[in-house]
């Protein structure tokens, strides 16, 4: 006996055959009937609702940068009068404990931070139209450190550990404004999460990979169920946790900065084991 496969029948290929003529005549036909719907809608109509959207597009940018230009300028006055009380605060005091200069330290240190942000807001507004002007060196271990100072207050209270290593990759060239604001989003979120765990720690490293720089925020907190969740985390004004906690724009903030610079974000993590937030952005050597 031959251990050879029969072949087909012949009234199986053509079955075969005639349902595949089916399918495609099935396709063509929608096809055709969405092509006559698309004709049917006059070209002028088509027209107008374009450059209706583009004028609303327009005003609406105006309208947002007319906003950051004025809360950037009336920020400035309020920041500068806090650092002159600091500064008359700190002459005033009569042997003043080592706790409460440490406060001081940090008070003014975080008023000067936020003069910085200030001053990048307004470059990034007078350079919008060429992105290029905005791209300078970029030192993580100083950026992450300016972005951990103006949370202290709230790693303190969390009682979080944070390990930094930038052995690998540290100096590149980037985005500050942009890159400033995607670490504070993720590693606020890591923050505001770490209290599922009696030691939360939080660790920030570095890969080279290729042509690629990967920032990694770890945290061994809460973690996330990916399967129910996945689309919840990177949506606008969604929350993973149904609590009143945080706005639920952050990770959407990120990976709109990520889009508009260059970059994508990963995610890892496992419910009740923490999460692992990856920024990919490209390497340009400084």
């Amino acid at each position: 006996m031959s251990d050879q496969p029969s072949a087909p029948k012949k009234s199986d290929s053509i079955r075969d055959l005639q349902k595949q003529l089916t399918t495609l005549a099935a396709e063509n036909k929608a096809l055709r009937e969405s092509n006559q719907a698309l004709n049917k809608v006059p070209a002028s109509n088509t027209k107008k609702t374009i450059e209706s959207q583009h004028a609303k597009l327009v005003k609406y940018n105006k309208e947002l940068e007319q906003f950051t230009y004025v809360a950037t300028h009336d920020l400035k006055s309020p920041l500068a009068n806090i650092q002159g009380y600091l500064d008359l605060l700190e002459m005033d005091l009569e042997n003043p404990s080592p706790d409460v200069l440490d406060s001081l330290k940090w008070l003014k240190y975080s008023v000067e931070e936020a003069q910085q942000v200030i001053r990048e807001l307004t470059n990034a507004l007078k350079a919008r139209n060429n992105k290029e002007e905005l791209r300078k060196a970029i030192n993580l271990e100083d950026l992450v450190e300016s972005v951990l100072s103006g949370m202290r207050s709230r790693i303190l209270a969390a009682k979080v550990i944070f390990i930094c290593d930038f052995t690998e990759i540290n100096d590149f060239m980037y985005y500050p404004v942009a890159l400033r604001s995607i670490l504070q989003n993720i590693i606020s979120n890591a923050i505001q999460y770490s209290g599922a765990t009696e030691h939360p720690e939080i660790k920030v490293t570095t890969l080279k990979v290729n042509n690629e720089v990967h920032i990694s925020v770890e945290d061994n907190g809460a973690g996330i169920d990916l399967t129910a969740n996945e689309s919840k985390v990177f949506g606008l004004f969604k929350r993973v946790q149904n609590d009143e906690s945080g706005s639920g724009i952050g990770m959407y903030i990120v990976n709109k900065f990520l889009e508009n610079y260059g970059g994508t974000l990963a995610l890892e993590s496992e419910l009740g084991k923490g999460s692992i937030f990856t920024v990919v952005i490209p390497f340009e050597k400084v």
